[in-house]
């Protein structure tokens, strides 16, 4: 007796029957350290960021992920960027979704302002 083979366009179809069952391959986890825990809010100092606004508005497609950026010319009320449509409110974390429009980069300088009060003595 003859064996019929399944053909597609030329191609003979493979058969499951000759492939045995195999597990699936776990993924290797990553042991990546905690963060580190402060002891209490009494052992922590104050900062005083000192931050830039763009005195020009952009385009809200101009920025990049992760930017921030203010409504206001003033730099008031920093925003962040965090994907294509969103983006979040520093103040208070709130997740606003965002279609287009102008807004105002803000930038944090790279040192804070700690004491200034010290400093100008």
């Amino acid at each position: 007796m003859e064996t019929l083979e399944i053909a597609h366009n030329g191609n003979k179809a493979a058969s499951n029957t000759d492939k045995k069952p195999t597990k699936e391959k776990e993924k290797a986890k990553r042991h990546l350290p905690a963060l580190p825990s402060a002891v209490s809010a009494a052992d922590m100092n104050t900062v005083d960021y000192s931050g830039l606004a763009d005195r020009t508005a952009v385009e809200w497609s101009s920025l990049k992920n992760y930017e921030m950026f203010s409504l206001s010319p003033d730099g008031s009320f920093p925003m962040m960027k965090v994907s294509r449509s969103k983006a979040v409110r520093l103040a208070d974390r709130e997740v606003m979704m965002v279609g287009s429009g102008r807004c105002f980069r803000v930038s944090l300088s790279n040192h804070p302002n700690q004491n200034q009060t010290q400093n100008k003595s």
